[in-house]
């Protein structure tokens, strides 16, 4: 296959062949078919797509991997033939198994979208042929480096100008650029299996997925962890607020979407029960907001009138999750040293961080929030603690001394060990 008519899809489509495993396609001594996986929404409770994933073998029946497959194929002619028979088989076998609604995923390598003949014509052709909605159809862009990032840009609005959606696949390797996410915009972001099985490693810091999780999603993406293989892999992904999820643990691949999908139902309903359990068995019992309101005021009313920071502080640290008490001007500007709670000393690590006193906080979220609207309680987080060197929240609010406003911040972690549960 070489020639412009033999790469378009009235070229691909005499290649296609039918058995009682599904559509395949032999192309120079390989039988390429499809298998799918269940793509899952945490939110929604369901299969809300299949990844199409390709399944080579040579003429002895043993198994070659795609990198294998691509990797012998050159950059233009052989590669390019084999993506487009690898999408028309995609597109054949979802089709035939008449799945009503869902999104079929498929893989795109992006310098073989912008050599040969239109890709925009394939597929537009593939899916008017096949009677898939564009809308359904998310185009994998590997991640990895470009040598025209513009052009890379324009192959990615020429398909979204089609209504097809467009995911960063492989998120987490070596090539991963938050840049261009931020110029692209992508529909969604996938982590890959190497990633998600750091993040969710025992002793690994679980708010890192948390907050990756968050500029991706103020990056203006959906995120799906791939590769899940344990409940632990699956919880962490949960508590980051990632939207779907896909692997082993929810369901391995197959010829069928049906049979892709027929644990899904089980597993969704016995990954929520897990999660709400865990949430139970946690060693640490979240605080509640109304807990914090109530002592951050407390606290601010008794700096207000005495202008005694450390009585104020001594009223704070009756709550157990209060870690630190400071107060700074409308400006922002820290002109008192910081009081810490007898159970969080000073890190030595820290020190050239101290004295905290002519500190400037007015970048700070909870500050803004707390100077909009004054007399009510601001809190954000996590954020970085630079007097602790970790994750911390921090609850302001306004206070009026001598008729000046200040803000009465304190720090806190926002959950505490909780005492055994008997459960007999």
């Amino acid at each position: 296959m070489s020639s412009r008519r033999e790469l378009t899809l009235a070229g691909v489509l005499p290649h296609l062949a039918r058995d009682e495993a599904g559509w395949h396609i032999a192309f120079q001594g390989v039988t390429l078919r499809s298998a799918f996986q269940a793509v899952v929404s945490i939110t929604h409770k369901r299969i809300v797509g299949y990844e199409a994933l390709l399944r080579a073998t040579d003429a002895k029946g043993r198994s070659i991997t795609p990198d294998q497959l691509f990797a012998r194929a050159k950059a233009t002619g052989p590669a390019l033939a084999l993506e487009r028979l690898t999408r028309c088989v995609h597109f054949a076998n979802f089709a035939e198994q008449n799945a009503q609604s869902g999104w079929l995923f498929v893989n795109a390598l992006p310098q073989l979208l912008r050599i040969g003949p239109s890709h925009q014509a394939f597929t537009d052709d593939l899916c008017a042929h096949f009677g898939i909605a564009p809308h359904r159809v998310v185009f994998e862009m590997i991640e990895q480096p470009s040598t025209d990032e513009l052009q890379f840009e324009r192959i990615v609005d020429a398909l979204r100008e089609r209504d097809l959606l467009i995911a960063i696949d492989d998120f987490g390797t070596g090539f991963s650029n938050f840049d261009r996410i931020w110029r692209m915009r992508p529909d969604i972001v996938k982590l890959d299996r190497s990633l998600v099985a750091r993040i969710a490693a025992p002793g690994a810091d679980h708010q890192f997925a948390t907050q990756l999780v968050t500029m991706l999603h103020r990056a203006g993406t959906m995120v799906l962890g791939e590769g899940i293989e344990s409940e632990d892999e699956l919880m962490t992904l949960m508590e980051a607020d990632v939207d779907f999820v896909q692997g082993f643990w929810l369901g391995t691949p197959q010829p069928s979407v049906t049979r892709a999908g027929e644990d899904a139902p089980s597993r969704i309903e016995s990954m929520w029960q897990r999660f709400h359990a865990r949430a139970w068995d946690s060693p640490g019992k979240p605080v509640e907001f109304a807990s914090i309101e109530e002592t951050v005021l407390a606290g601010a009313r008794a700096y207000a009138s005495t202008g005694d920071l450390a009585f104020a502080a001594q009223q704070t640290f009756r709550a157990p999750w209060a870690r630190r008490v400071f107060v700074v001007d409308r400006h922002g500007d820290q002109h008192r040293p910081s009081i810490a709670s007898q159970t969080q000393p000073q890190s030595p690590r820290l020190a050239p961080l101290f004295p905290d006193t002519a500190s400037n906080w007015s970048r700070r979220a909870y500050f803004k929030r707390a100077l909009a609207s004054p007399g009510r309680v601001a809190v954000m987080g996590p954020h970085y603690s630079l007097t602790e060197g970790k994750d911390c929240y921090t609850a302001a609010v306004t206070v009026e001394t001598h008729g000046q406003i200040e803000v009465f911040c304190v720090d806190f972690v926002a959950s505490l060990e909780a005492p055994a549960i008997d459960r007999d």
